[in-house]
């Protein structure tokens, strides 16, 4: 295949295999940009049965726009060849990045939290992928995970209101045919039943359990062995092979890896939720590091010691800023670069993923991008109208913003990585919004700034019950309103600018 051209694509070099076929890095001569071809080799075209199942793993990746899930461009047929054109993405896979021993706790972390993410964007469309492993996980050049290969994708027959798939197709696979790889099924695949979305939790479990310790949690000498400790064994503690991380390590694969999936985490994105909070718990020291109890009294005083030694010399040599100074700009770093005006960025809770608004698409919609580079992602592309000042949960789950889509201003929520929008109050003036909603600190209330002349007032709502009460904003003599509202993390201050216009001074 190397050289030759298939429509307006020249193929330069092999770089992989998938479960449906060869990957190859090709040009697109008429857009002068690399990307990755897989094509299905002629033995395979002529089955009508694996051509169909090709198809489906280009519609089921092209379904999922999210940024750890590698990009779909279209599914060609050439000469008599048929292929997938997709994003390249240059980097390693999991399975030869992965160290002997598990990777570090911080690199787990950057890595099982996105592709937790990846795997409920999946199950959420709908799509069980059914050979997650670290084969079919890339670790791209700018540090992003890419989930590819869904040559395996299960399509469920109906959506969730009970009407007809977006993606029909027969069956490609039966009740008793055991398809996946051996190592990292679940027990029913392993027994060839009927399976959903929580037989891909099992998969993730095993590869959680293979990141942190370097080993897999089921091992045999042969296939039949490996699916015989899946269906009967009891894997050893992670914190059994690597002593000193925490036993809420344990707990969470457990889980993932409980034999019967109701025992499972019911969804994916309960698993990126929990490490995304024992991320969070590590970092303040909620969660500590459990050495094991042989250890004896003298080397914990004496490292009790050596750690209060360091502390001091810390605190002698290293200069310290005085209390009045005021943070600096250094080595500023650019996130997007879409055509149009891009404003109100906001902070997920872990660092690592923005929310703004764009206009790019011809109205304002609320976007998503990771830190580190990578496609943005448009959440309310379904929206004809402008949605606008997105703000991020403090728990990272959910994003508020402000819309028009039931024809007056309103607040909604939605999940972080894409879903369904929901209605949580509607605003009681047709002006414009004076900013973002804010969260309380606990997530509980959202407050939402208003012009409802001849004064402004927050509207404060409380996201389970949807009610609501007023909170007046006082403003100067002579003030007009009172624009992007800040709510103090004790709860107990409002801030905000008091203008005519969006930009002046700060009033409290």
């Amino acid at each position: 295949m190397v050289g030759l051209t298939l429509s307006h694509y020249r193929i330069l070099e092999k770089i992989g295999s998938g479960g449906m076929g060869e990957v190859y890095l090709a040009e697109d001569t008429k857009l002068s940009r690399k990307v990755a071809l897989k094509v299905l080799p002629p033995e395979l075209a002529g089955s009508e049965e694996r051509r169909a199942r090709f198809t489906r793993e280009a519609k089921a990746i092209a379904a999922l726009n999210h940024p750890n899930i590698v990009t779909v461009y279209s599914v060609e047929e050439s000469d008599g060849v048929h292929f997938i054109t997709m994003e390249l993405v240059r980097g390693k896979t999991l399975s030869k990045l992965l160290p002997r021993s598990g990777f570090s706790l911080n690199k787990f972390f950057d890595m099982a939290i996105p592709l937790s993410d990846a795997v409920a964007a999946a199950h959420q469309e709908g799509i069980t992928h059914r050979d997650l492993k670290p084969d079919n996980v890339l670790m791209g050049d700018d540090g992003r995970i890419k989930v590819c290969d869904f040559g395996l994708a299960k399509l469920r027959t109906e959506s969730a209101g009970g009407g007809s798939s977006e993606f029909p197709t027969k069956a490609m696979t039966q009740e008793g045919l055991i398809v996946g790889t051996v190592a990292y099924m679940s027990p029913e695949q392993a027994e060839g039943k009927p399976i959903d979305t929580r037989s891909d939790i099992f998969s993730l479990g095993i590869m959680l359990y293979e990141m942190l310790t370097g080993q897999r949690p089921f091992e045999g000498d042969s296939p039949a062995s490996i699916l015989s400790s899946i269906l009967k064994d009891t894997p050893r503690a992670v914190t059994e092979l690597k002593p000193g991380i925490p036993r809420e390590f344990s707990k969470l694969i457990k889980r993932c890896l409980a034999k019967d999936p109701i025992r499972r985490y019911q969804t994916a994105i309960d698993v990126r939720n929990e490490l995304e909070e024992l991320k969070a718990d590590l970092s303040s020291g909620d969660a500590k590091d459990r050495a094991p109890e042989h250890r004896s009294s003298v080397n914990k005083w004496l490292a009790a010691a050596i750690v209060a030694l360091l502390l001091i010399v810390v605190w002698l040599v290293i200069p310290r800023a005085p209390e009045n100074a005021v943070p600096r700009v250094t080595n500023p770093i650019q996130v997007t670069s879409a055509v149009g005006v891009e404003d109100s960025p906001t902070w997920s809770s872990d660092g690592g993923r923005l929310a703004y608004e764009s206009n790019q698409s011809g109205n304002w919609d609320i976007w998503v991008t990771q830190l580190g580079g990578g496609q943005a992602v448009n959440l309310t592309a379904e929206h004809a109208g402008d949605d606008r000042f997105p703000s991020w949960s403090p728990d990272g789950r959910e994003i508020a913003f402000l819309s028009q889509r039931n024809g007056t201003w309103s607040l909604y929520t939605m999940p972080a990585v894409g879903g369904s929008p929901r209605i949580v109050t509607s605003l009681p003036t047709t002006r414009d919004p004076l900013g973002a909603p804010q969260w309380s600190f606990d997530g509980a209330e959202i407050a939402v700034p208003v012009d409802d002349a001849p004064y402004s007032y927050a509207k404060i709502v409380t996201v389970q019950t949807q009610t609501s009460r007023r909170e007046p904003l006082p403003l100067s003599e002579g003030g007009d309103r009172c624009y992007h509202l800040s709510w103090s993390p004790d709860g107990r201050f409002f801030a905000c600018i008091d203008a005519i216009l969006s930009a002046a001074d700060v009033t409290q």
